[in-house]
């Protein structure tokens, strides 16, 4: 395979001539990239191994260093078919490989990149030959005299976990692509979120049907991003369970921050906490039982591989996402982020709501601008730039409008829309056969008793 993931790997650092030891670093989950013959890229390899020491993030098997592996092989594979060391490169033939990046489409003959992720991947391969560029004269740099000329701009970006902008400096090249017109974010249309909930919730399957459902579940009630639900653990649920009660949390890592936060706890309802153990119990200790990982050597992590128990890799989720999406014939996008805005629209529908407000305008100034609402947006989220919400505003008011002005039970929201769907799962399962009538009453016992939980913590709310 042209990338692959050293598990437990260590790269030494320097030499301690006080205990005359080798010095390491913990670099597991670090890219080994090759070329497509098997033999290893010792140029990418050294560039992963700076990064390393640059203390880039390896959390969810690689994170942004598998970023970086993935954007470079491009690069790699480019000059591997046409049969060209990195140093013959000028801008001729780097010009060639963006175009090739650029023209690739798909078997429906469908653009593959957009012209921001082709940006993205040329300017990492720039950064890479650069890096590699520091043992060879006159190959790349901003003089007319090297092979590939490049120039440099700065601006002005925002980072979540800082209150003002800082100046960053960027690489440009003649070959690179301008960027797309900034795409809003929309949450994910609840025709395709329908179809797709209807197709996993009775995949034959049984152990896929309720695994891809929890999965579903996360995506909906927690509202994190998808490295964040792979990152999940099954004491992150037992904890959870435990906790249980009138203010029910969940406690998440948190990725994307520039501060030391990096766990934040988001309110679940005893329905969605039901739902993870039946699927800990039902599934993944099966699997674990079949695939003979014991106590001992089981590595914690909430959805596992069917096939090997092994953790789900970061990106199984999108690739599902994209075989639903193609075998449903929705036209829209899905992808997991898309989970993540709606739950933050609705979100903030709920404190709309909660607090009467009329318009954008009394929004932001009765609740923006409240250190309260501050950190519940921190904690529901893990972001930290009020700015950012501005689209998630106007989608909220913009799903009020759309509503009937009555509304009652505001907290058993997710907790009806969970009890229903656990339901019918159940359901599915008698009818399949799956599970006996004392099993079907003692699950159907549960949920019943996690939504009266939940109504009472709701009449309890109205009545204060």
């Amino acid at each position: 395979m042209p990338i692959t993931y050293l598990k437990d790997f260590e790269i030494w650092d320097f030499y301690s001539p006080l205990d005359h030891k080798l010095k390491f670093i913990d670099a597991s989950y670090f890219p080994h990239v090759s070329y497509d013959n098997g033999l290893p890229c010792y140029e990418a390899n050294t560039y992963m191994i700076s990064k390393v020491k640059a203390g880039l993030s390896r959390k969810v098997k690689g994170s942004t260093l598998k970023t970086y592996a993935k954007d470079i092989h491009h690069l790699i594979r480019y000059c591997y078919k046409n049969r060209l060391l990195f140093k013959q490169l000028n801008d001729d033939r780097f010009k060639l490989f963006i175009q090739s990046l650029q023209a690739e489409r798909n078997d429906l003959g469908i653009l593959i990149r957009s012209n921001n992720h082709v940006l993205k991947i040329g300017r990492q391969c720039l950064d890479f030959l650069i890096f590699i560029g520091n043992d060879l004269p006159n190959f790349i740099g901003e003089g007319k005299e090297n092979a590939i000329q490049v120039q440099y701009k700065t601006h002005k970006i925002f980072i979540e976990g800082r209150r003002t902008k800082i100046e960053i400096k960027s690489i440009y090249h003649t070959s690179l692509p301008t960027k797309d017109a900034i795409k809003k974010r929309f949450p994910v249309s609840e025709d395709a979120a329908n179809k797709v909930w209807q197709y996993i919730s009775t995949q034959d399957n049984i152990l896929k049907r309720i695994r891809d459902v929890s999965i579903y579940q996360c995506l909906e009630q927690l509202g994190a991003r998808i490295a964040e639900i792979h990152m999940l653990t099954v004491n992150d649920i037992k904890r959870a369970i435990k906790g249980s009660g009138e203010n029910a949390t969940l406690e998440v890592s948190t990725l994307k921050r520039r501060d030391n936060t990096d766990k934040r706890f988001i309110p679940v309802t005893d329905d969605f906490l039901i739902a993870m153990e039946t699927y800990i119990v039902r599934v993944r200790r099966k699997v674990m039982k079949e695939k003979k990982i014991s106590k001992e050597n089981d590595h914690g992590f909430l959805f596992v591989s069917l096939t090997t128990g092994q953790p789900l890799q970061s990106d199984t989720i999108t690739g599902y996402m994209n075989e639903w999406k193609k075998k449903l014939g929705i036209e829209c996008p899905l992808h997991p982020h898309l989970f993540r805005h709606s739950f933050i629209t609705n979100k903030l529908v709920e404190l709309i709501r909660q607090h009467k407000i009329n318009n954008t305008d009394e929004f932001r100034e009765s609740i923006l601008h409240t250190e309260i609402f501050k950190m519940k947006l921190r904690e529901w989220t893990g972001h930290t730039m009020l700015w950012s919400l501005d689209t998630y505003i106007n989608l909220a008011f913009a799903k009020i409008n759309g509503y009937d002005k009555a509304y009652s039970a505001l907290l058993l929201n997710d907790s009806v829309k969970v009890m229903k769907q656990n339901l019918g799962m159940i359901k599915q399962q008698a009818i399949n056969k799956e599970i006996n009538g004392t099993e079907m009453l003692m699950l159907v016992q549960n949920t019943v008793d996690a939504f009266e939980k939940s109504v009472e913590r709701s009449l309890k709310e109205e009545l204060t």
